[in-house]
């Protein structure tokens, strides 16, 4: 039935690698009662016995190199390296050896095609039990908090800790900060005089402002600010917010009142920003929320040539109204944007005051719309503009971010 000559080439070997050569048959069997049970075909086989021959000690197995008696080791390793952390479930993974690997096929295929299981699952199931019965938790193989790869060959251990996503909308109404993290220009993030070692070029952002709670409470490594576009420093986010999602990158503790952190977020940072509607998602939002494109309406104060009459800003607004401009990439982006030609769709201008010298206009346009060159032309780079269909040269002073259209949802404001 065997080739006990051959077998014999790759003796000694412990009970558990015999056992797994046939590790997919015989349900409700351990690896070792698999290997016994081998152990007395391959006698009555040979009309012999063999054992003493063929069996030794985990640590003397020419097959996994000792690796399956250090599975008590492997799981008290596991154990140490997630002690810090607040998880529920879990995931094991193992890197074994090349050789042993390939040993092992060899040795397997004297036994038969596709009914051997490999050392890494059965390292890895045993190595999962070993942290449940010490742990209490679950392993989980789709979407674990925790993944644990051990490294067998050197005995080190490589942890994945699932980030935590928080979907919510900000309002911001500070004028000086940006959304998100700006490196200072002088030391590329590292730290110098000029940024007073904050590697920021600012001191704060909504992300920052958002993020210091949340980096308090769960001990994150770092976090990562994910906005449904963005608005200028100097522009405010108002009505119902923009979306946003913050990742909070190796989290130590993964338990937060939501509640709790949006009213000190909020607290913290009166007239300068506002978050609302926060909530746990899955990774997957990030795409959606990046993909997700809409028309944005906006609030801004123009200054005009005193010359210029309400009839004439009437008229330069009904024209600009449902009316597809070309938009060339703006002087003030050019060094980090390509130089293309941007057709966007102008949905409707209204003129909401008027007064010598100052217009305040409300514009609805598609998403990537450069409203401050959508107004001032940007010496004829954005066609038509308001200031060619006015006659006059215009410029935006002060620009609201007032509603994101959202198709699938209620206008966000």
């Amino acid at each position: 039935m065997f080739d006990l000559e051959e077998i014999k080439k790759y003796a000694p070997f412990c009970i558990s690698c015999l056992g797994r050569s046939v590790g997919l048959v015989g349900f409700g069997l351990d690896n070792r009662e698999r290997g016994l049970e081998m152990i007395n075909i391959i006698d009555l086989s040979n009309n012999s016995n063999i054992e003493k021959e063929l069996i030794c000690y985990s640590e003397d197995c020419e097959i996994c190199d000792g690796l399956i008696g250090e599975i008590d080791d492997f799981v008290s390793l596991s154990c140490e390296s997630i002690s810090d952390y607040s998880l529920d479930t879990f995931k094991i993974g193992t890197i074994v050896d090349k050789e042993i690997i390939e040993l092992e096929a060899e040795f397997s295929a004297l036994f038969g095609v596709n009914i051997s299981e490999s050392i890494k699952s059965q390292l890895n199931r045993e190595i999962g039990i070993g942290v449940f019965q010490k742990l209490n938790l679950s392993t989980r193989l789709d979407k674990p908090d925790s993944t644990i790869i051990i490294d067998t060959r050197y005995d080190t251990v490589n942890l994945e800790i699932k980030s935590l996503f928080i979907e919510g909308k900000y309002n911001k109404f500070d004028r000086t900060i940006p959304q998100t993290y700006w490196p200072c220009r002088k030391c590329k993030g590292r730290g110098c005089k000029s940024c007073n070692d904050s590697g920021q070029l600012y001191p704060d952002s909504v992300q920052s402002l958002v993020a210091e709670p949340f980096m308090k409470i769960t001990d994150s490594k770092e976090n990562l600010f994910h906005g449904m576009g963005r608005e200028d420093i100097d522009a405010a986010m108002l009505g119902f917010g923009r979306p946003f999602v913050l990742e909070l990158r190796m989290p130590k503790n993964r338990e937060i009142n939501l509640k709790e952190v949006q009213n000190k977020i909020n607290l913290n940072n009166e007239n300068r920003i506002q978050v609302n509607d926060l909530k746990f998602v899955p990774r997957s939002r990030v795409a959606e929320l990046k993909n997700t494109v809409c028309e944005k309406s906006y609030r801004v104060d123009v200054s005009i040539p005193e010359n210029l009459t309400i009839e004439s800003l009437k008229n330069g607004a009904q024209r600009l109204k449902e009316q597809l401009v070309k938009q060339r990439t703006p002087t003030r982006v050019a060094h980090r944007r390509a130089d293309l030609i941007r057709p966007r769709f102008v949905q409707s201008v209204n003129i909401l005051s008027f007064k010598q010298g100052m217009v305040e206009l409300e514009i609805r346009a598609q998403h990537g719309t450069y409203i401050r060159e959508l107004v001032s032309g940007d010496m004829g780079r954005t066609v038509p503009s308001f200031s060619s269909l006015v006659d006059g040269a215009c410029k935006v002073e002060v620009l609201d971010v007032l509603n994101l259209h959202l198709e699938n949802e209620e206008e966000i404001k």
